[in-house]
């Protein structure tokens, strides 16, 4: 099952339609999707599909060889011994002589140039040349290693000024998990994607006849399940000293936002804190770790805070990890029913803020007539505003996102509108004053706010579901 990625695939589609050349290099996180998303816009065009692994540089070009011959048919120079150079223009010239467009899609193309640095300037040769010859290649380069695949673009490296298009993967919304669990209601939805967030891999593993409890204990906590240490694997397959990487995480799970006291938390004893900055600058390049800085920061100088960057290793290293010793006895359910059930809302109250900052990203433009230029949080204090941002008709917008078991009533809107009355990002402004709330309004707040255009009441229903 394919959810999702209309953008992407059009995005795609677009440089595989064009009559000239074109080269793509595509990245994102282990588990996004590439290559599904890859074979999904392949489908039904005359394309090689070439998955790199961490082998020997002639044992992968032997491979591709291979490929080629299964996708073009064999010939007697694919049973050569051919070097990178070879492969490259026995692939144009298949082009210009068969007067046909092909696609020739390098997964985990980092892992050719681990025994082959000298492989992206081989690429930049050849690849001049089907430019110069206007030749129908379609090139993809595709990696996991985003700071990798990003630097091939950089202005000092071979591909610079190549490319005829970037493609940035990120996770799914949380909208498309609806996709891969139908039946679902909307509330039960945006509690999976704060579990499991946007990643295809982690949801298609889930089923969606049983409900969230047993999926997370399916998925999760039991022997043997597929994501029991996913996270902690990710870290000891890419990078050195990962219990350090984890400690950063685990710390921002904790709650602990302010680089001042993830620091106080990791550092060991007469270590400097800035011996810690290239672990979190190296989590910020794996898309693990983000920082944020209040929206008004021009305005007020303000200290940095840190999110975890994917909802399901909020839930591990806020769960998961903690309790991992009762977890190999063999105590799921317990730990499920004594430790997360009973803080899975007020987990759930930080995974909703930033669902509702994307909805306004994504779609505000639904409910609001104009999409979003800016989208982010303020903070001061004494207050914090969560969704805050401002349209491309420069219309500002202050939000607040409840994950109540109640009704949100009165004072929710009267506390939001005074926090945006203090806030300067505001100053000279009327904001579009939006309320999220996972239990909806009180029938005296929606009877009161039902003809005022400044004001917007939004449900889990309304979030999930587009307006028909």
């Amino acid at each position: 099952m394919f959810v999702g990625r209309q953008r992407e695939i059009r995005t795609l589609e677009k440089q595989f339609d064009h009559t000239k050349p074109s080269l793509t290099v595509m990245y994102g996180r282990r588990r996004v999707g590439k290559s599904a998303l890859l074979h999904q816009a392949i489908e039904g065009r005359k394309h090689i599909y070439f998955q790199a692994t961490r082998i020997t540089d002639g044992d992968s070009r032997m491979l591709l060889q291979r490929a080629i011959a299964q996708a073009l048919g064999d010939h007697e120079v694919l049973r050569a011994h051919l070097d990178w150079e070879g492969i490259f223009r026995y692939l144009r010239d298949w082009v210009t002589i068969n007067r046909a467009p092909l696609v020739l899609a390098i997964d985990e193309f980092p892992y050719l140039c681990e025994d082959n640095k000298a492989l992206p300037s081989i690429v930049q040769k050849v690849w001049d040349e089907v430019v110069r010859a206007e030749t129908p290649l379609k090139l993809v380069l595709c990696g996991s290693a985003v700071a990798f695949m990003e630097g091939l673009l950089y202005e000092r490296n071979p591909l610079h000024g190549r490319q005829t298009c970037e493609l940035d993967v990120e996770p799914l919304p949380f909208r498309d998990v609806a996709g891969f669990l139908p039946g679902w209601s909307a509330e039960d939805t945006l509690r999976a994607y704060g579990v499991f967030g946007g990643m295809p891999y982690y949801l298609t593993l889930c089923d969606p006849a049983l409900d969230l409890a047993a999926n997370v204990c399916h998925v999760v906590l039991e022997d043997g399940a597929p994501l029991r240490d996913e996270p902690m694997q990710l870290l000891q397959a890419e990078l050195n000293a990962p219990a350090r990487y984890a400690g950063i995480l685990r710390a921002v799970a904790d709650g602990l936002t302010e680089r001042g006291e993830i620091m106080n938390r990791v550092m060991q004893k007469g270590e400097h804190s800035t011996s810690i900055t290239p672990y979190v600058d190296r989590l910020e390049a794996m898309r693990l770790l983000r920082k944020m800085v209040s929206l008004d920061a021009a305005e007020r100088a303000r200290s940095t805070r840190y999110y975890l960057n994917d909802p399901f290793l909020a839930f591990y290293f806020r769960f998961v990890l903690p309790n991992v010793s009762a977890l190999q006895s063999g105590h799921a359910d317990a730990v499920w029913s004594g430790v997360i059930s009973p803080r899975l809302d007020e987990y759930m109250g930080n995974q909703f803020e930033d669902i509702c900052r994307g909805w306004l990203a994504l779609y505000g433009q639904e409910r609001l007539g104009m999409a979003a230029r800016r989208v982010g949080k303020i903070w001061a204090a004494d207050y914090d505003i969560d969704v805050a941002g401002q349209l491309l008709d420069d219309r500002t917008v202050a939000g607040e996102c409840k994950w109540w078991k109640y009704p949100a009533g009165f004072n929710v809107l009267a506390d939001l509108k005074r926090d945006a009355a203090h806030a300067k990002y505001y100053a000279g402004t009327e904001p579009v004053h939006v309320l999220f709330a996972r239990s909806g309004f009180t029938p005296e707040l929606r009877a009161s706010v039902k003809d005022d255009p400044a004001v917007l009441l939004l449900t889990p229903d309304e979030l999930v579901r587009p307006p028909e």
